[in-house]
């Protein structure tokens, strides 16, 4: 009755909970979200002014690569913030940087091609594949090795893989690929013919390292996926690009935009007022996020806790805990568990892993809320785990 491409698809790692978490709030508790990368921190005001001043009487269909201004402020953006030579033709806009990621899938790839993606990876990548027909096949980072890019991987390299996808800054590690990591990923495509893409969502909340945009690199395999969805908190606008010098990739990637006729309008007209921000904006979100991690990595280790990433970008926090299966803990803190009528909701890692048996005991933890509520989220979590510990001699573990 049903496709088996549905029924081979998995609810979200990111949102699978949800429905506890319903439950829950009904019961009168008040939950800490750590689970999800929506930002807290106010859509600059310059996108609402824009819409109203801009406002046409007609919400009209736009041009299916996305409105004239919309490509030039992205262009503009990635020549002034990112020293990359992007011009307007160079941009397609689409509905947030997930269409843009599936974009890249069903252009390079035919279905039961393969796809390498760097692991842990943003959990999404997953059901775009899926819907692209599309294998992904994880290449294995891990956190005692600071989730580096192994150097065999052309040992992961079939006659059916067509590309290598990866996000920088990376969700959920935080690491943050510079320059030579770029060379070192496109001598790679070079050589086995393949393309790059890589979703830059998070360029600009970085606070250790330079963040090296790989339009800069001036190559053609490469396919650069963005979004105003976190470095302007913006998620609900759904405004992302793919960029690429490749002409090709382009006329292809506009036919499956002609199919969805345009992204929304009003928002890209907001939109085009974001990318015009100066630094002075991009600063204080940098400063916000660091001092937000650094509230985490500073919880955890006052709760003994030695197993975590310290990232280098982006707004999240990986960390393994001393328990059996981290899905189980995160459930439990949603259904039996409350420190004075509240408790956390994270995001269990296992749903951001390919491999079998990875991610089990990982969560990760957003940094998306202020300081005072994040402090007391790590308070009752780290109380919920400790708890746990006690409760359940199986996962009984010692933290030092």
């Amino acid at each position: 009755m049903f496709s088996e491409r549905v029924l081979k698809f998995e609810e979200s790692p990111i949102r699978k909970l949800v429905p506890y978490a319903e439950t829950t709030r009904r019961r009168g508790i008040k939950i800490y979200h750590l689970n999800i990368g929506q930002p807290d921190l106010k859509t600059p005001g310059v996108f609402f002014k824009s819409i109203q001043r801009k406002r046409p009487d007609v919400v009209y269909y736009s041009h299916s690569a996305g409105i004239r201004e919309l490509r030039e402020a992205f262009a503009s953006y990635y020549q002034r913030r990112q020293n990359a030579s992007v011009e307007p033709e160079n941009v397609l806009v689409t509905n947030g940087g997930s269409e843009a990621i599936l974009f890249s899938f069903t252009v390079v790839a035919d279905p039961g091609d393969e796809i390498l993606v760097l692991e842990p990876f943003y959990a999404n990548y997953r059901a775009f594949a899926r819907i692209a027909g599309v294998k992904l096949v994880p290449v294995v980072r891990r956190m005692e090795d600071n989730f580096s890019i192994p150097n065999n991987l052309d040992n992961f390299v079939s006659d059916r893989t067509k590309a290598i996808v990866l996000s920088n800054p990376c969700n959920p590690t935080g690491v943050v690929y510079g320059e030579k990591d770029l060379h070192y990923l496109l001598d790679f495509v070079e050589r086995n013919d393949l393309f790059m893409i890589v979703d830059e969502v998070y360029s600009e909340i970085v606070f250790r390292g330079n963040f090296v945009s790989a339009m800069t690199l001036e190559n053609d395999r490469v396919i650069v996926v963005d979004s105003v969805s976190k470095k302007f908190s913006a998620c609900g606008a759904r405004v992302g690009c793919l960029i690429t010098k490749n002409e090709r990739v382009l006329k292809h990637a506009m036919k499956l935009a002609q199919g969805r006729l345009s992204p929304p309008l009003l928002e890209q007209i907001g939109s085009v007022a974001l990318l015009n921000l100066d630094d002075d904006f991009f600063e204080t979100v940098r400063e916000t996020y660091r001092e937000r991690v650094e509230i985490i990595i500073d919880k955890l280790e006052e709760h003994g806790l030695k197993k975590f990433t310290r990232p280098s970008g982006a707004f999240y926090v990986t960390v393994e805990l001393p328990v059996e299966n981290a899905e189980e803990f995160a459930k439990w803190m949603l259904t039996d568990f409350n420190l004075n009528g509240e408790t956390t909701m994270v995001a269990p890692l296992k749903g951001f892993y390919i491999t079998p048996g990875l991610g089990k005991r990982e969560i990760r933890i957003a940094c998306v809320l202020e300081k005072k509520s994040l402090s007391r989220a790590m308070d009752v979590l780290m109380e919920g785990l400790n708890t746990w510990l006690k409760k359940f001699s199986s996962a009984r573990r010692c933290l030092s």
